[in-house]
């Protein structure tokens, strides 16, 4: 038998590995169908989002610095912990309405011998002494400014330590605190009607300024500390007069005053990051455009001012016939001097406060919120009747001052 036939190799040929490559095409294949966004879109969401950061570190760029950083993670440390919760007794002290402040969701207050922070479960993270008679709290950012009023001293205060603790040469009549840790003091000066002085975090003089015709009754800054707000008050053809001066730090020429307002006597002026400028007067509010040199003043149509509170452009304003009246008025300007909410109550608001889109207010004896967006009715909570001053903690809790304690309380 010739064997000229062709010839086969008869060993079993291995097809798991043929099978386990074209499984492998066919899941690529797979992933390649299912996957159907386009990769440019990944990049364009990529870059949206550096946008974001990048524009959020150029708004808080005034308070990037290395103090403020470093003085906001100290913040974040001492704040730890857990305390007994409200209410949180205030003893042998007493605190004015106005040293009466929520920041960063922290109580803060200056009694009479002491600042005080309390967190949000009352633990007690700063208590600080001062000597002041007559103390005035300023705060902003992480840093808080009091001052002794028609006194020389003054302190400076973060949560982890006393930055600046010295008198000034003439007695002070108003103070101010900027973002970024620069203040400003006006002070009495002789030959004048007194004197603005700005200084930088670390306490040195950046800018003088000697009102000649009115007497500065209140300062405000902006967030970097070069410019200010100043209102005060003269007598003119035997009536009363308040003007209103914009600063700017750069310039060390004498200014005009941007406004000037007669029978209204300026009390109060804030200078907000948007540039929105704000004067409280005992009969009207005026609401300034920094940039644009534009204004526009809200009447109180002869009412009384009982309380306000300023917050990112807006302010919240409790108006009645008269004193102690049974009755009230709830109003909030936005940023243009537009009424956003009008609200009218049958008790006396006593205090109001700004967070958010809510805005509210101590009604006799109890605390109710309303949105600031369409001045609907959010709820309330019991504050008590000896309850003086209110100071949000978010958009729905509020920190209650009573006479002898410190209260919280939530919408129900």
């Amino acid at each position: 038998m010739t064997g000229d036939g062709q010839r086969f190799d008869t060993t079993e040929i291995d097809i798991s590995k043929h099978q386990a490559r074209t499984a492998r095409r066919r899941k690529k294949r797979r992933k390649k169908k299912e996957s159907r966004v386009p990769s440019w879109v990944y990049r364009i969401i990529a870059i949206l989002i550096l946008c974001v950061v990048g524009m959020l570190i150029w708004l808080n760029r005034s308070n990037l610095t290395p103090s403020n950083i470093v003085d906001w993670v100290q913040t974040q440390v001492v704040g730890m912990g857990i305390g007994d919760g409200y209410p949180s007794l205030i003893t042998g002290d007493t605190v004015s309405p106005g040293n009466f402040k929520s920041a960063n969701k922290d109580l803060m207050m200056v009694r009479d011998t002491e600042l005080t922070v309390l967190n949000s479960s009352a633990k007690q993270i700063v208590s600080r002494q001062h000597s002041f008679s007559n103390p005035v709290m300023k705060v902003n950012g992480t840093r808080t400014l009091i001052y002794n009023l028609g006194g020389k001293g003054y302190q400076v205060e973060t949560q982890s330590k006393t930055l600046i603790k010295t008198n000034g040469l003439q007695d002070i009549l108003a103070g101010a605190l900027a973002a970024n840790g620069c203040y400003a003091l006006i002070t009495e000066a002789d030959g004048y009607c007194g004197c603005l002085t700005a200084y930088s975090g670390d306490n040195q003089p950046l800018f003088h300024y000697w009102f000649s015709d009115y007497y500065p009754t209140a300062v405000a800054l902006n967030q970097d500390g070069t410019k200010a707000v100043v209102t005060a008050i003269s007598a003119k053809d035997g009536g009363l007069t308040s003007a209103v001066y914009l600063l700017d730090f750069s310039s060390s020429k004498t200014v005009d005053p941007f406004a000037v307002y007669s029978e209204n006597m300026m009390i109060d002026a804030a200078y907000c990051d948007d540039g929105t400028v704000v004067a409280i007067g005992d009969k009207l509010t005026a609401v300034i455009n920094a940039n644009k040199r534009t204004k526009t003043n809200f009447d109180y149509q002869g009412l009384q001012l009982c309380a306000y509170y300023v917050d990112t452009g807006r302010t919240a304003l409790s108006l009645s016939p008269y004193k102690n009246s049974s009755n009230s008025r709830l109003v909030v300007l936005d940023k243009n001097g537009q009424a956003s909410v009008s609200v009218n109550s049958t008790q006396n608001i006593k205090s109001v406060s700004l967070y958010g889109d809510t805005v509210a207010a101590l009604d006799g004896g109890q605390v109710n919120f309303y949105s600031v967006t369409n001045s609907g009715s959010l709820g309330s909570c019991n504050a008590g009747s000896d309850a003086k001053a209110i100071a949000l903690h978010d958009e729905s809790s509020v920190y209650i001052l009573g006479v002898s304690e410190v209260r919280y309380g939530n919408i129900k």
